[in-house]
């Protein structure tokens, strides 16, 4: 899938919703209008990001998404890395037909098949993956919904005002932009955005966000947060033991599979068990 090509422009554009009052200074980033293969998106206005880190950022994201409904506008927490560290993160937008046409489980399916490709070793390749730390074979097919009685939303809120003070790897706190994005939900904004996060994976981002308007259905899992590879979910309805924790664990390795071979987890029943009962995940692209 061809790149696309991001120009920064002003935030008075009547093809983009009306922004919400009291927001901080920001900015639209628009699709250039050079770009050939998708004539739709020409010159078309992708989402509105804050210039700086805000204060209170989870707040911030409860307040925004309860206006969601009415805005348009589904808001993401994006953590800031520098200035310009979101400026060139959009790279493969599509249109909300292509992500309608997108089967969720077809979608988990291609990016396990393409993962089984993958694990063929070449010819000189001497290493060997022991068989429990890389999940294999047909396509399991999707795991079972989630049950308990959490509600999604108010699991999304909570899971905000977390990310609000949380620590990065160095221990320090996390700083979090405001974006806010045209979209029904969280899942297909990422489509509808473009957001390359997962690009040493799949380009096609459309596959991912499919996946995640299944988990959508199955867990309650929500769209809170947005790095520039890391990828922050509420969860409302996890898996409660090990047997549907490990069907839940082959989707997240077709859907990221360095959460299993970087994650620190020396077999997949190490990983499922870190998902039981735990009300977030969280995915990671090398």
């Amino acid at each position: 899938m061809s790149e696309v090509p991001i120009t920064v422009q002003a935030v008075t554009h009547a093809d983009f919703p009306a922004l919400p009052d009291s927001l901080p200074p920001g900015q639209l980033l628009r699709a250039a209008d050079n770009f050939q293969n998708h004539t739709a998106l020409h010159g078309r206005a992708l989402l509105w990001i804050s210039d700086a880190p805000v204060d209170k950022a989870g707040e911030a994201w409860t307040s925004l998404r309860q206006e969601h409904e009415q805005s348009g506008l589904y808001p993401i927490l994006l953590e800031h890395d520098d200035d310009r560290a979101w400026n060139d993160r959009w790279s493969f937008p599509e249109t909300i037909d292509v992500l309608d046409a997108t089967n969720p489980e077809e979608a988990l399916r291609t990016l396990w098949d393409q993962l089984q490709d993958d694990r063929e070793p070449e010819e000189d390749d001497d290493d060997e993956i022991p068989e429990d730390e890389w999940p294999s074979g047909p396509w399991p097919g999707l795991a079972p919904p989630g049950t308990g009685d959490g509600i999604p939303l108010a699991m999304a809120d909570q899971y905000a005002a977390h990310l609000q003070d949380d620590e990065d790897v160095h221990g320090r706190p996390r700083r979090w932009r405001l974006g806010l994005i045209p979209a029904r939900d969280g899942a297909s904004a990422l489509t509808l955005a473009g957001w390359d996060g997962p690009c040493n994976h799949t380009n096609d981002t459309e596959l991912i966000s499919a996946a995640l308007a299944s988990w959508g259905d199955r867990f309650g899992a929500r769209v809170v947060g947005l790095g520039t590879d890391t990828l922050w979910l509420s969860v409302a309805h996890p898996p409660q033991d090990l047997e549907h924790a490990l069907a839940v664990s082959r989707e997240h390795f077709a859907f990221c599979p360095d959460n299993l071979w970087q994650g620190g987890y020396d077999t997949i029943d190490r990983y499922a068990t870190s998902l039981i009962g735990i009300n977030a995940w969280v995915f990671w692209w090398d």
